[in-house]
């Protein structure tokens, strides 16, 4: 299964799960360039949507090596 946001939908639905701090420190992306983002009032560039993507990604991978 493979889940298809748009920038804005993906923050938004993930924001109790990622502060815009966190986001910031994942992607290198500011704070207030990712509340724009995620309030639709500014649209991303393709290569800072795909910025995010891959952070998310390495994220995933580093979490899935995680054994306790």
């Amino acid at each position: 299964m493979i889940f298809r946001f748009d920038t804005e939908s993906l923050l938004n639905y993930y924001k109790g799960v990622f502060t815009k701090s966190a986001l910031e420190r994942l992607t290198g992306i500011n704070q207030q360039q990712l509340h724009h983002y995620a309030k639709g009032l500014k649209k991303p560039r393709l290569a800072q949507s795909q910025k995010i993507q891959k952070a998310l990604h390495q994220l995933g991978e580093e979490l899935l090596s995680v054994e306790l």
